[in-house]
């Protein structure tokens, strides 16, 4: 089952080379401002829907490319919450 997910990174260009990555492996993924509830400081993140975020961080993993964290997106209430699972 594919679930929404949320890679977030220090950089716009991380970003956007984690991007690249994916899609060279038939991962379509998203690059947007991280959500302000999963880190203080402003950064930039992947959402991508996908039933194994582990491929997606062992591809970044095989090319170098550092994140922050994944997070799977989950709805309350009509309101996005976010669980960390890598």
């Amino acid at each position: 089952m594919k679930k929404e997910y949320v890679l977030a990174f220090s950089s716009f260009y991380k970003a956007s080379y984690a991007q690249e990555k994916l899609a060279e492996h038939g991962m379509r993924a998203a690059v947007r401002k991280l959500p302000p509830e999963l880190m203080k400081s402003c950064g930039y993140a992947l959402y991508l829907v996908t039933s194994s975020i582990q491929s997606a961080a062992d591809i970044l993993e095989k090319n170098e490319i550092d994140f922050r964290g994944a997070y799977e997106i989950g709805d309350t209430g009509g309101k996005n919450v976010y669980r960390r699972v890598l």
